[in-house]
């Protein structure tokens, strides 16, 4: 009996259709199960029910222990689908009833499913008159039967060609064998007579072989239990190959687990197998003697059982004479088969050994090992299995262990040496087994006989559901085999009842069955299943059973068919004795027919059930016929057949048999499956009992109450029509029967209908009516009543039905249309709903992805590049080691051979030179010293009154311009400044060291020059920001009575603002208005127009008090585009336009710079095409042209539009002509085009406009615009008129319904002409001022002084600082200098000395260069952006034009290899100079670049300096590359190039080291083959790969050391240059300054260059002292054209105009972080480049992380 977890039966109707009185059946508990009652009373909750039970007890339960029960007359019917009410407790009774009833009764059926009750008793039912009953009878047709069963596997077999099987499971003691039987039997009986040609049996001799083979497979392969005294303790697959004729051609058996433990070991009141008795007592004496056998069982250790006796057998298996009959038996069926008596003796000769060996007990030596103690039952054991004593007695106590160099004895303990003898045992038995099937196989097989294309019905006698007080490994693969035989048979039964709805043409309900895979998966799946743990832990040398269910239950911890032991438990399903049981010991199953605990204790030992070696060589050795033949293999694993040592998967015995069962699985899938359940009705084996509670389980694990389930959720209730049309129809009237017809069907439907049957609760088949669970109580009601009351009465309701039938179609129609239009409108919402969830949920990943993503790469290449820079580092300190190493070596031998040669002669020398260098050196020392002291004074007090200036706001745009550069992202109104460069500390000390009389002069100049500088430029800029609205007065006092404000006016979203502000006017000198400004008023009148504001203003008195209101700065219009740039390269800007009509822009890649555009200052926009098709907006002010392209067109578009809008305001452009228009458009549906109304204006500039209504237009919101370049007009019809407008970059369709409004508009536009943008005038405005150092030439040399600087569109103007002081309050007057814009080429930062204190280079056209010196770093970049953004004109290069290239030739490597003669006249090896050179030519298309490789050698590297005698191999013609290993000495390594013009077709290069040679073969692999084509130009501009500002110290490449006798011959000091004075304007192309920083040996042969400010040897007056470091803009660029691609390069400015150094870096170059870092500059790293003779940099950036991103940088991409 199965432990299930009983799942409570939820009734199909609700309580309140109970009545009291009815019958039904109430659970009682597990032992009792139900028990039949009638309903007293009815709970008022609905979830009570009170009952009286047949016992006379009353009974109160819950509504869900209550199932309806039948009524008497419907007990034991045959099929249980015929009851009304179908349930579990129906079943189990009506069961019970048949079979009590009669002999027949022990077979029922559910659908298709037949119910077999053991009866324990022979029965008259199986003889062959009932064979001949049940031949070619349909199901049902006649009382359930298994012989109804084998009929129709064997007709659907004949039928359908296709092969059937039969399962039979059940408990042990059902009956399976019997009824296994029963099938051979009715298969023998139906086959005799018939036959196939050309076999050597007859089917009738296979039949009766067949069925005679049991008792011998019986008596090996079954034993008595304490469940059942013949059970099998096997599983059987029984395949019978039948002809098309129906003949029998052949049979085989196939065996699954048998139990071979039960052969050493059987608990109480269990026996070993039958075999071993009917051996002790079927024996003769003298075969008795030959066997040295006893007839006491009892003497053998085998065959007692845990009580140390063995178990009586009073009359063998059930219905047997005895042992000693059945022996004859079993040895009646061997002489059948074919078996010689030579192997019979040997066999019982074997089982005897068996039973001897049994008897070999153990005892320990001295040092613990085992020893056998009776010898006696050794030698019988030896002389019965035939082998040697000496080796059976080593293999029993001792295992031979392999090592690498010989083998080693191992003596085993004793409880190791008796799991040695009992696996022996086992093996030799488990293998005897096989040998007795395949002995069958054979006799039943006809070897002539072909079986591959016949179909065989299958016999499956298998083991049923197990759960005992302990279960083990063997439980498990019993219950693993049950939970596949349950999928398989839920999946036939679905099969079966989808087939029956089919035939019957019902549509099949879809009903929905307990999947039991996931059990399966935890069992057998992948991963962490309970087989795949087994294995794993058995191969493991040191596991253990607990380790393996621990692992197993922490794997499964979240598995719902898993879980550790309940608290308490003590083993399998009972309360017995027992320890309790951890997670350690034991786990349980949820299988399909309930829970069981399995105990895990020796399973890993139960799964490798393995025979070692030294036994299996010895059973080999064996003169035994069948044990010679069974070992014959050798040393293999002799329990589960595995391969030799154990170790394949397959070796392993759960392993093994789950393969076995995928097998028959399949075999099954393969087949129309049946079903037999065998049912054990008592536990006591008796006939005529009955036991509910046994019963019912067993049903439930069987699946029979799964599938009434499943049939219940259908229709499982199936009446034929005649039973009742046939007896109902006659009875009716000519109304009813024409309404029905004759159909059974109509009459049936119309029947169930009248009687109140739910149309849902009732289907029609062809033949059959399907019910519902209880809606056939109907037919219980007619049948109890008198046909004379029935027939009025139905007569009635079927004439009801028709009018309710007609009522239910109207009312249905109306309702369903009803709902179809409600689920429709629910659809609709809910799909807008799932599309708004489903885009946000996909958009929120992919966020979550990317982001994800962007972490494990940032991750991944931070451990590449910490992995890297270790690796490198590593490799550098190895390298330098090495060279030290080798230099000091080499160094150390020159010294002390040149010693003595020239020791007085370098003395004498070197004591000159250190006195002439000294002397030089004091003096240089001295001079920089004197002029650096000067200098620094000089820029603290200038810096000091900066910082004065800067409280006064002395730089107007400053504070703006500051907060853009400290925040890239900064909105203009913010006015958060930017630190200064010198803190607060800096500033005191720097006043304590000036004098008070220098301290009063500095405060008056700040005094007298901050006033008027500040105001005109704040005006223009946004600095005036608020941060939320405010409204105030200003009072302007004009210079005459109604003359101008000095202010422009403009209608900005509908309000009268300040425009522009003119330098110098009231406004201007008021200092309060700024651009942006909305004027609210005019002396108190409130003015909402520019023409009331002008009236007013036109009347007003001189002193006119203007009401403002003023709000903050916001942002229009953003959006990230992309700019031409000077070098034609589109670079990436952040473009924002204001509130205020300026353009603030940002830089977003390197190097980053930001600004402002006035958009005032634009004259035209211009919409043009490149060549690709992308659109570009040119933006032309009176001295720039702006090239910008956005992502989309429509952003371009918008930005056009809010452009002109803001032009067409600086212009004052006049209403030409304005009124509604029809504007063709895209439809919204996405496919067409629509007319749709908008409100146009035409301006007198020739542009047009369009705008959603009057009001939009008064606030300038227009939607878009198109210059008027051409107009066509036409009429299409009389109501509708046209007007086509094109310009070059598109076109509108205009339409009116009126002509006369059309001929207007067209002859308006033709009038209106685009405006001239050159004939513009150029707005003049002040871009920046303030103040700065200029130099002056003097007597004593150059001077910089103090002056003030104004910086318009136009020009540059700058006045003296006296000139400044004397116009505080009024005009400038007349500048002292001015440069024009257009005069303007370059504005670059200063380099030498003047890089430091902030200067600025001005280059005109002509050459002449204009320095300057801002007041600090944020006043010089503003500057420079200002003059680079605004003043000087960009040159872009037409489009479509391409740049001549020539060839270029570049050196990737040169050296000396070793090359192979082609002759042998010559040596075999010669030395050349090889020089490898990549030529780079023009590309077939525009952008392209070709490069080729060749390969050039030389007698000498002299030649190859002249070029002399070269011999080239072009490499485009090489086709393969290979590294080869050589004995020559320096030619070890080699290097062979296949070349197809040469002689031998290849040519062998060698070099000493293995460096040097992979180095030529890498280089030489990557040039063969095709020239490389890539994207490109010859010679083309450098692109910007990363920049950046830092700190930079250059370390000159120092040539070897000169000897002292060098240094005595050479001069190494040379003289200093005179210096010349400078002017303000010089010229720069013969005396600028280097563009390069010169290197160290230049430095040495050539006059030192000037000084910063002028002075000479300024630079290099500490040549030959140590760098330190200095502020450079360092960039790393691109060059198509130079050797190796990257150069470094040193700037004075961002722009990167003026170049102070440069580092061309090669292929090979090296970056890597200082071994030693220096103080204070911890985040340097050294570039180290490609070449001997190269200097090298040290590179400061501001953190570890921007030093690791340059490295990073530099070497992948070198």
């Amino acid at each position: 009996r199965c432990l299930h977890a009983r799942k409570k039966p939820a009734p199909k109707r609700l309580m309140a259709e109970w009545q009291k009185g009815d019958a039904a059946w109430c659970y009682i508990n597990d032992d009792v199960t139900y028990e039949a009652g009638k309903i007293v009373e009815l709970g008022e909750d609905d979830r009570s029910v009170t009952l009286k039970l047949a016992s006379g007890k009353t009974l109160t339960t819950e509504r869900a222990n209550v199932l309806r029960a039948n009524k008497d007359k419907q007990d034991g019917v045959e099929d249980n689908t015929f009851l009304r009410e179908l349930n579990e407790a129906t079943i189990l009774h009506n069961v019970g009833v048949r079979y009590a009833k009669s002999e027949g009764g022990i077979y029922s059926t559910t659908g298709h499913i037949l119910i077999a009750v053991n009866p324990f008793r022979q029965l008259k039912i199986y003889e062959e008159a009932q064979i001949k009953r049940y031949l070619g009878k349909p199901i049902g047709s006649e009382p359930p039967h298994i012989y109804a069963i084998a009929d129709r596997m064997y007709r659907l077999l004949l039928s359908s060609g296709d092969s059937q099987a039969i399962i039979v499971s059940g408990p042990s003691g059902a009956g399976k064998t019997e009824t296994c039987k029963l099938v051979l039997k009715h298969l023998a009986y139906v086959t005799k007579h018939l036959s196939e040609a050309g076999m050597s049996k007859s089917s009738m001799e296979l039949g009766a072989l067949l069925v005679m083979t049991n008792p011998l497979l019986e008596a090996f392969g079954n034993a008595e239990t304490n469940l059942n005294r013949n059970s099998s303790r096997f599983g059987k697959f029984t395949q019978i190959h039948v002809s098309k004729k129906g003949a029998i051609l052949g049979a085989s058996i196939q065996t699954y687990l048998l139990e071979a433990t039960r052969v050493v070991v059987h608990a109480e009141r269990n026996c070993n197998y039958h075999i071993f008795y009917q051996i002790v007592a079927g024996l003769s004496s003298s075969e008795k003697a030959s066997c040295q056998l006893e007839s006491d069982a009892n003497k053998y250790a085998y065959l007692r059982n845990a009580t140390g006796k063995a178990t009586a057998r009073p009359g063998g298996r059930v219905g047997g004479g005895g042992d000693a009959a059945e022996f004859k038996d079993s040895l009646s069926v061997l002489q059948k088969i074919g078996v010689s008596e030579k192997l019979i003796a040997s066999l019982w000769e074997t089982l005897s050994g068996l039973l001897a060996l049994g008897n070999i007990t153990y005892g320990e030596t001295v040092n613990g090992d085992a020893c056998i103690q009776n010898t006696k039952a050794l030698g019988t054991a030896c002389k019965l299995l035939q082998c040697h004593d000496a080796l059976l007695q080593q293999g029993l106590t001792s295992r031979t262990l392999k090592l690498k160099g010989g083998e080693m004895q191992v003596p085993l303990k004793q409880e190791e040496a008796e799991s040695a003898r009992d696996a022996l045992a086992k093996a030799v038995y488990g293998k005897l087994f096989s040998w007795i099937v395949t002995q069958i196989n054979t006799a039943l097989i006809d070897k002539d006989t072909k079986l591959d294309d016949t179909g065989f019905l299958g016999i499956l006698d298998i083991y049923g559901f197990e759960n005992f007080e302990r279960n083990s490994l063997e439980q498990l693969l019993i219950n693993f085999t049950n939970e596949q035989l349950h999928q398989h048979f839920a999946i036939a039964l679905f099969k079966t009842e989808q087939e029956i709805y089919k035939s019957e043409g019902i549509v099949w309900p879809g009903v929905e069955w307990e999947d039991n895979t996931a059990c399966l998966e935890a069992i057998s799946g992948k991963g962490g299943s309970i087989f795949n743990l087994l294995t794993e832990h058995s191969r493991l040398p040191k596991s253990s059973d607990a380790s393996m269910t621990e692992g197993l239950l922490n794997e499964h911890r979240k598995s719902k068919h898993i879980s550790p032991p309940k608290m308490g438990s003590k083993g399998g399903r009972g309360t017995g004795a027992g320890t309790k049981l951890t997670g350690k010991e034991a786990f349980v199953i949820a299988h399909f027919a309930g829970s069981v605990m399995y105990q895990t204790a020796g399973w890993l030992k139960k799964n490798t059930d393995s025979l070692h070696e030294d036994l299996s060589l010895c059973m080999s050795s064996s003169s035994a016929p069948i044990l010679k033949d069974l070992f014959s293999v050798g040393s293999i694993n002799a329990f589960t057949g595995g391969s030799k040592g154990g170790g394949k998967r397959a070796g392993f015995v759960a392993d093994k048999y789950q393969k076995q069962l995928d097998d028959l699985m399949r075999t099954l899938r393969a087949t129309s499956s049946h079903f037999v359940r065998c049912i054990k009705p008592n536990s006591k084996q008796v006939k005529k009992e009955f036991e509910p509670a046994m019963v019912l389980d067993q049903l439930r694990c069987s699946g029979v109450v799964e599938a009434v389930r499943v049939m219940t959720e259908a229709y499982p209730t199936r009446i034929p029509y005649e039973v009742i049309h046939g007896r109902y129809a006659p009875l009716m009237g000519k109304e009813v029967l024409d309404a029905t017809g004759d159909e059974p069907a109509a009459f049936c439907e119309a029947i169930a209908i009248a009687c109140d049957v739910a149309p849902g609760d009732f289907a029609l088949g062809l033949t059959k009516l399907f019910l519902k669970v209880g809606c056939g109580v109907f037919l219980e009601d007619l049948a109890s009543m008198d046909t004379a009351v029935v027939v009025p009465l139905l007569v009635a309701k079927i004439a009801e039905s028709k009018r309710k039938k007609g009522a239910e179609k109207v009312i249905g129609n109306a309702v369903y249309g009803w709902f179809l239009r409600k689920r429709y409108k629910e659809k609709r919402a809910a799909a807008a709903l799932a599309q708004h969830r489903m885009r946000t949920l996909k958009a929120r990943r992919e966020y979550q992805k990317w982001s994800k993503e962007r972490q494990e790469r940032l991750k991944r290449e931070a451990a590449e590049r910490t992995k890297k820079e270790a690796e490198e580092k590593a490799m550098r300190e190895a390298e330098a080691e090495a060279r030290r190493k080798a230099e000091a070596e080499a160094s150390a031998n020159k010294k002390k051979a040149d010693e003595k040669a020239v020791a007085a002669a370098v003395a004498k020398a070197k004591a000159e030179a250190e006195a002439r260098v000294a002397a030089e050196m004091a003096e240089a020392e001295a001079r920089v010293a004197a002029e650096m002291a000067e200098n620094e004074a000089r820029n603290a007090a200038k810096q000091k009154l900066d910082r004065k200036r800067s409280d006064s706001n002395v730089f107007g745009s400053q504070p703006m311009v500051e907060a853009t550069l400290a925040s890239p992202r900064g909105r203009a109104g913010s006015t958060t400044r930017r630190p200064s460069f010198f803190d607060a500390a800096s500033n005191a000390n720097l006043t304590e060291a000036l004098t008070e009389a220098q301290k009063e002069k500095e405060a008056e100049k700040v005094a007298g020059g901050g006033i008027d500088g500040t105001m005109s430029l704040e005006k223009a800029s946004s600095n005036h920001a608020v941060k939320k609205e405010e409204y105030f007065d200003v009072l302007i006092i004009r210079d005459v009575g109604k003359g101008t404000l000095g202010i422009a006016v403009d209608l900005w979203d509908g309000e009268v603002t300040v425009g522009a502000i003119t330098t110098g006017g009231p406004a201007d000198r008021e200092g309060t208005l700024v651009q942006g400004d909305v004027i609210k008023g005019v002396d108190g009148c409130p003015c909402n127009t520019i023409e009331e504001v002008t009236g007013m203003v036109q009347k007003a008195p001189k002193d006119i008090r203007l009401s403002i209101c003023r709000r903050p700065v916001s942002v229009v219009l953003e959006s990230m585009i992309r700019m031409r740039m000077p070098s034609g390269e589109w670079e990436p800007f952040a473009f924002r336009l204001l509130s205020n009509r300026n353009i603030e822009f940002e830089k977003l890649s390197p190097p980053v710079y930001a600004g402002e555009i006035h958009a005032r200052l634009a004259q035209s926009l211009k919409l043009v095409e490149e060549r690709g098709g992308d659109k570009v907006l040119e933006i032309v002010t009176g001295h720039k042209h702006f090239q910008i392209k956005c992502e989309t067109m429509l952003e371009l578009e918008t930005w056009q539009l809010r452009l002109q809008e803001v032009i067409m305001l600086q212009e004052k452009v006049a209403n030409v002509a304005h009124g509604w228009l029809l504007k063709e458009e895209p439809a919204q549906s996405g496919s067409g085009t629509q007319f749709k109304h908008y409100w146009f204006v035409l301006f007198s500039n020739g542009i047009l406009m369009y705008f959603a209504d009057m009001q939009r237009a008064v606030l300038g919101q227009a939607l878009g615009f198109i210059p008027v370049e051409n107009c066509v007009e036409e009429t299409r019809n009389a109501s509708m008129h046209t007007i086509s407008i094109k310009c070059s970059f598109k076109t509108w369709l205009l339409a009116t319904k009126s002509k006369e409004s059309m001929l207007q508009w067209a002859a308006s536009l033709k009038v209106a002409a685009p405006s001239d943008a050159s004939a513009k005038p150029a707005i003049d405005a002040v871009l920046a001022q303030g103040w700065c150092d200029l130099p002056r030439d003097t007597p004593e040399g150059e001077v910089w002084a103090r002056h003030w600087f104004v910086l318009k569109s136009s020009a540059l103007q700058i006045y003296p600082e006296e000139q400044k002081k004397a116009a505080a309050k009024g005009p400038l007057g007349e500048p002292s200098a001015s440069l024009q814009s257009t005069a303007m080429k370059t504005a670059t930062r200063a380099q030498g000395a003047d890089f430091y204190k902030w200067g600025i280079v001005v280059e005109t056209t002509d050459g002449t260069l204009l320095r300057m010196r801002a007041t600090g770093q944020s006043e010089m970049r503003h500057l420079l952006s200002t003059l680079n953004v605004n003043c000087i004109p960009t040159e872009v290069a037409a489009p479509g034009t391409r740049e001549a290239v020539a060839t270029l030739t570049e050196q990737l490597k040169a050296g000396y290899l070793y090359k192979r003669a082609e002759t042998r006249k010559a040596k075999p090896w010669g030395q050349r100079w090889f020089v490898l050179e990549v030529m780079t030519d023009a590309g077939p298309e525009e952008g392209t670049v070709v490069r080729t490789g060749q390969l050039t050698y030389f007698n000498n590297s002299k030649d190859a300096a002249i070029k002399k005698s070269p011999t080239v191999i072009h490499l485009k013609d090489a086709t393969k590359v290979q590294t080869a290993l050589g004995k020559t000495h320096k030619t070890e390594h080699r290097v062979l190039l296949s070349t197809p013009d040469r002689e031998s077709g290849l040519m062998e290069l060698g070099h000493g080291d293995k460096e040097v040679a992979d180095d030529w073969a890498k280089l030489l692999l990557f040039w063969i083959g095709p020239p490389k084509v890539a994207q490109g130009s010859i010679g083309g501009e450098a692109k910007v790969v990363r920049s950046a500002w830092m700190e930079v110290k250059w370390e000159a490449h120092r040539a070897a050391e000169l000897t002292d006798d060098d240094l005595a011959r050479s001069e190494t000091i040379s003289k200093s240059s005179p210096s010349f004075a400078r002017s303000f304007f010089r010229k720069k192309k013969e005396e600028a300054e280097p563009a390069t920083k010169p290197s160290r040996a230049s430095v040495e042969a050539s006059p030192p260059p000037l000084g910063a400010d002028g002075t000479e040897g300024a630079e290099d007056a500490g040549a030959d002292e140590e760098q330190t470091f200095a502020w450079a803009y360092v960039a790393l660029l691109s060059e198509p054209g130079s050797g190796g691609g990257l150069t470094l390069r040193q700037y004075t400015d961002e722009a990167m105009t003026t170049e102070v150094g440069r580092l061309q870096l090669g292929y090979r170059v090296q970056a890597a972080v200082l071994d030693d870092p220096i103080e204070d500059y911890e985040t340097a790293f050294r570039v180290v480049p490609d070449g001997k003779a190269s200097d090298t940099w040290l590179l400061c950036p501001g953190s570890d992380a921007a030093s690791a991103d340059w490295i990073a940088t530099i070497m992948p991409s070198a």
